[in-house]
């Protein structure tokens, strides 16, 4: 455990530094100045795991609480936990058959794969084009113990980044992007689209009364749904030994959770025949690829009698900062300048052209502030500048649906 685990939980709990050294630091409650811990800082000191123990044995004497309870809490400020839970009455607790628990495994692994390629692009059914950068994430995403409650295993991965880019180029205070931020920031993205494509899927195939249509489908896979994404999902229901299947989303403490998300999707296991349809509708449909590029707004200029202004952001793509210039509506460009102002980061959504040697630009479908963080101010707007957003830009689907 990181000392940086350790004063984001006290600091949350309500409790300030008083003492600061290099090897260690002595903290104080705000509501009790008597009360006092000490913080180890030096990782590599060899009694460093010894002075945690006890510093998590004394909270958990204060708290009333287990020292292991402490130490999770502790040990999870920047880490998001996604919990799948295959849900089987059996003769054994916390247990379920064989193949069910290969199945929720394999679950687990094509979840994060269809994520994580949906975060990069928006299409239909990947099948042999699966991004590679989508692959090298799922073999380096980390899979905990398994838990009580039916059988549950949790889908660890980081939330370290900060939600503002602060970098200029140090001359006119130019926002300038931080390829080291924007790479961090892959982990939050990743479960972002994971948490709001099964949203979207766990309405067409069990929250309406109705069947999805095709325009239905296809529409979901402007919000992050792929054959793969139901793959994962229908895989599970088919073994015919689950009565349920549903991932439950707990986000990091220390980072600011995603915007306008729902925490928990169900499929029962009456829902394996729509998510199979839905499944196989992509399956067959036309191939349609849209680029997501996520960045800072680094340029906004109004175009003479156009209605529309010049927008340019800087992104990370294929690991390297890159320009993309883009036009946006009225509307959806004030929001742009707004955020370059902020330094916000931001997503874009449609087809991208990279000519070699030449301006990079792109045909907008979507844009608005990157999902997977938010302000505060941001939460407290009110959902007509979502549905502006959709209804002014063309179509573009505004924050509530990167």
């Amino acid at each position: 455990m990181a000392f940086e685990d350790a004063a984001s939980y006290l600091a949350r709990a309500a409790w300030r530094p008083a003492v600061q050294g290099p090897l260690a630091e002595i903290w104080e409650s705000d509501a009790e100045s008597s009360l006092r811990v000490m913080v180890p800082k030096v990782e590599s000191a060899p009694d460093y795991p010894r002075m945690m123990r006890g510093l998590t044995q004394e909270l958990a004497r204060i708290e009333g609480r287990s020292p292991d309870q402490v130490r999770e809490d502790m040990a999870r400020q920047f880490l998001d936990i996604t919990k799948l839970r295959a849900v089987s009455e059996g003769e054994i607790d916390d247990t379920i058959p064989l193949q069910a628990g290969i199945a929720l495994f394999d679950s687990a692994k094509r979840l994060v794969t269809a994520s994580a390629a949906s975060t990069l692009m928006r299409q239909g059914n990947f099948g042999r084009n699966m991004p590679k950068r989508a692959i090298r994430h799922a073999r380096q995403v980390r899979l905990g113990h398994t838990m009580h409650g039916s059988y549950i295993i949790p889908i660890i991965s980081r939330a370290r980044s900060s939600d503002v880019q602060s970098d200029s180029d140090g001359l006119d205070d130019q926002p300038k992007l931080n390829l080291a931020v924007e790479e961090a920031r892959f982990d939050r993205r990743v479960a972002t689209t994971m948490a709001h494509a099964l949203d979207v899927l766990e309405q067409m195939a069990v929250t309406r009364d109705r069947l999805p249509s095709t325009a239905d489908v296809h529409d979901a896979v402007a919000e992050g749904v792929s054959r793969e994404l139901c793959d994962a999902v229908s895989q599970v229901l088919m073994t015919g030994q689950v009565d349920s299947y549903d991932i439950r989303f707990q986000w990091a403490p220390a980072a600011t959770p995603p915007r306008l998300l729902t925490d928990r999707s169900v499929f029962p296991k009456e829902a394996v025949r729509v998510v199979g349809e839905i499944a196989s509708t992509l399956r067959s449909s036309e191939r349609i690829e849209e680029q997501v590029i996520f960045g800072i707004v680094t340029s906004c200029s109004a175009l003479l009698n156009e209605g529309n202004g010049r927008v340019v952001v800087q992104a990370s793509i294929g690991g390297r900062v890159r320009t993309v210039k883009f036009d946006l509506d009225w509307p959806v460009f004030g929001l742009a300048s707004r955020y370059m102002a902020e330094r916000r980061p931001v997503f874009v959504r449609g087809i991208l052209h990279m000519p070699s040697g030449r301006q990079a630009t792109m045909d907008v479908s979507a844009f608005g502030p990157d999902p997977s963080t938010m302000t505060l101010d941001e939460v407290l707007e009110p959902p007509e500048i979502a549905v502006a957003l959709r209804e002014d830009a063309d179509g573009a689907e505004g924050a509530a649906g990167a």
